[in-house]
């Protein structure tokens, strides 16, 4: 099965069944539109950390999961040329049309977007170099099929690279304000460590047996602490937290004392954070995962 590498090109779906991430997806795709360029900002050095790990070298053919608005696989297009091709693949129709935008303007006509699921898209048996991903990897109802799917895509000695979160308590971003707010409204669900969401592979024991299972070796693990820039000021900073998709969800069930409460909680929280340069916190971890495939 070829791939034609148009940036705008339309592409079939896939039938996934990740159905609860895909109606995710599709419910608040808006949202990380609309936010793009600060969960850009956020999440750019993790990426580049990730992408240092990933080594990708001129003509190597590179699948981005999870992709996004396409930052991560511009980036990686960058590092494949000459001659390489990128493909970013995920499953929000709104992030994928504004990816198609950004390369169309871009000229960017070695990377193509495609709506589909990593967890069970065929790939083609042995047709990539490097599987990347910034964040992109934790949503899988089955990680280990998944994972061997994209080991199948991979050439013998492809390589795997992605960074994932390390947990809920060790994301500052979301802990400084969340914990004093969810005193008062509770915790958003899907953020339980080790099932689908942004936790799936906080455990590093774990994803290295997964990564085992579906067939990698010279599997390793490393962390990395960044800061994360999450608004100009309180205000901004507050205004972002209030659109996030979980605390939305968690808002919109809750009386509207508790909410003015979490919320006069969590400015308060936030406070402590800002300064010239926006508000910023410094102690948000994540793993970087390498793999290949024998």
């Amino acid at each position: 099965m070829g791939y034609a590498f148009m940036a705008n090109s339309v592409v079939a779906e896939t039938p996934t069944p990740n159905r609860d991430q895909v109606e995710h997806w599709e419910r608040y795709g808006a949202h990380w539109v609309a936010e793009v360029d600060r969960y850009d900002a956020m999440t750019a050095a993790f990426g580049d950390r990730m992408l240092e790990k990933a080594a990708l070298q001129p003509a190597e053919r590179v699948i981005d999961v999870g992709c996004g608005a396409g930052a991560t696989a511009f980036e990686s297009a960058r590092h494949a040329r000459p001659g390489g091709t990128v493909l970013g693949v995920d499953i929000s129709p709104p992030m994928l049309a504004l990816a198609r935008e950004r390369a169309k303007a871009a000229g960017a006509d070695d990377v193509e977007f495609v709506r589909a699921d990593a967890q069970v898209h065929d790939f083609g048996a042995g047709r990539w170099d490097t599987v990347v991903s910034r964040f992109g990897v934790m949503f899988f109802d089955d990680p280990v099929g998944a994972f061997a799917n994209l080991a199948r895509a991979l050439r013998a000695g492809g390589r795997l690279a992605f960074a994932a979160w390390q947990g809920l308590e060790a994301s500052e971003w979301i802990m400084a304000p969340g914990a004093p707010a969810a005193a008062h409204i509770g915790m958003p669900e899907g953020v339980e460590p080790n099932s689908p969401g942004p936790f799936g592979l906080a455990d590093a024991d774990r994803t290295v047996e997964i990564l085992e299972r579906a067939g990698y070796d010279r599997i390793a693990i490393d962390e990395t602490t960044q800061p994360m820039r999450i608004g100009d000021d309180v205000d901004d900073a507050l205004a972002f937290f209030e659109s996030v998709p979980f605390v939305r969800d968690v808002v919109a069930d809750a009386p509207p004392d508790r909410v003015a409460a979490a919320l006069e909680a969590a400015r308060e929280a936030l406070v402590p954070y800002a300064g010239p340069e926006g508000v910023v916190m410094n102690d948000n971890r994540a793993w970087l995962v390498t793999a290949r495939r024998p």
